[in-house]
């Protein structure tokens, strides 16, 4: 039987927030940074990845993570619909679902993925060297492993192996579920965080409109000028959160006291769409064209013009 291979990081029910049409059929405006081409597309082919959430372990069918998701984002899409509506979080369920939906976007995403796999090829790299830094230890090491009861290939001497790792012509391939294992872990401090910021749902004003990202949770200082020497943190004070949730809705999260409800200035809104752009990946998305970012040697630039600062063009694609 066919497996569904497409997974999204960003889920669709989400992603329809910000986009053209109603449930299968729409449509997002899409500009891509690698390309730096823009295009018009359903829903269902951005903000995913092939297999992404596939894992490998006895017993588990491999597309359990994924087929357990799709039945949760029933509950939270419909919870999302009723926030956005009430501009609101009418229950504490309401606000559970929400904090689930900005946890698993904030965490389960490529980048992270890719910080936390580069991190584990650093610590295989370093223990590499390290056993390999002399005969000794390289014994030494194959002897523990050998009365550990790990298999060890005496074929492959000291020197074989000092050459292949001085010839980095290898890659370290770091397992899918040992990752997914540790997203899951990071998602529990991540809510709980969440859970004692203050909460802000905040409007754009007529004529305007917020853009989404293949990573659309972000954190910044709310003084630039007075931040910490590590970058900004889900627990850390003086910090905001953006995370948009349709077009003309964003929610804002702090340590310090916010209003429940407020609208944006223009300028507000384009600083904050130029806050989402500077995060995302690879992508943006947007109901249309029409919205604004600022670039780092142009103002309100207008996201139709982007592919023709780049002389790119904008197909449609299906």
């Amino acid at each position: 039987m066919a497996t569904k291979a497409n997974h999204h990081f960003i889920p669709q029910f989400y992603l329809r927030g910000f986009s053209d049409g109603v449930g299968r059929k729409a449509k997002v405006f899409t500009f891509d940074s690698d390309t730096k081409t823009a295009f018009v597309t359903l829903v269902r082919n951005v903000g995913s990845r092939r297999h992404f959430f596939r894992i490998e372990a006895d017993g588990v069918d491999p597309n359990a993570i994924e087929d357990a998701m799709a039945v949760i984002e029933g509950e939270f899409a419909a919870h999302l619909a009723d926030v956005i509506k009430a501009k609101a979080f009418p229950t504490p369920e309401h606000f559970n679902s929400v904090m689930n939906i900005l946890a698993n976007i904030s965490v389960r995403n490529p980048r992270l993925r890719e910080l936390m796999s580069d991190f584990h090829k650093d610590i295989a790299e370093r223990v590499s060297h390290m056993m390999l830094s002399s005969k000794e230890v390289w014994e030494s090491q194959t002897e523990k492993m050998r009365r550990d009861g790990y298999p060890v290939n005496d074929d492959l001497t000291y020197e074989d192996m000092k050459e292949f790792h001085e010839s980095k012509n290898y890659d370290i391939i770091i397992d899918q579920t040992h990752l997914i294992q540790m997203e899951f872990k990071m998602l529990d401090p991540v809510l709980e965080c969440s859970a004692r910021r203050n909460w802000c749902f905040v409007s754009a004003p007529e004529g305007h409109q917020y853009i989404c990202s293949d990573d659309p949770v972000v954190l910044s200082w709310i003084d630039e000028t007075n931040k910490g020497p590590y970058p900004p943190g889900h627990g850390l004070k003086g910090t905001m959160v953006f995370f948009p949730l349709t077009s003309n809705l964003l929610l804002i999260g702090t340590y310090e006291d916010l209003p429940k409800q407020m609208t944006h200035e223009p300028f507000q809104v384009v600083a904050t769409n130029t806050h989402i752009a500077r995060y995302s990946t690879k992508q943006i998305y947007a109901r249309d064209g029409s919205f604004l970012i600022d670039l780092h040697n142009r103002s309100n630039v207008r996201g139709e013009d982007l592919p023709r600062l780049f002389d790119q063009k904008v197909p449609e694609q299906s």
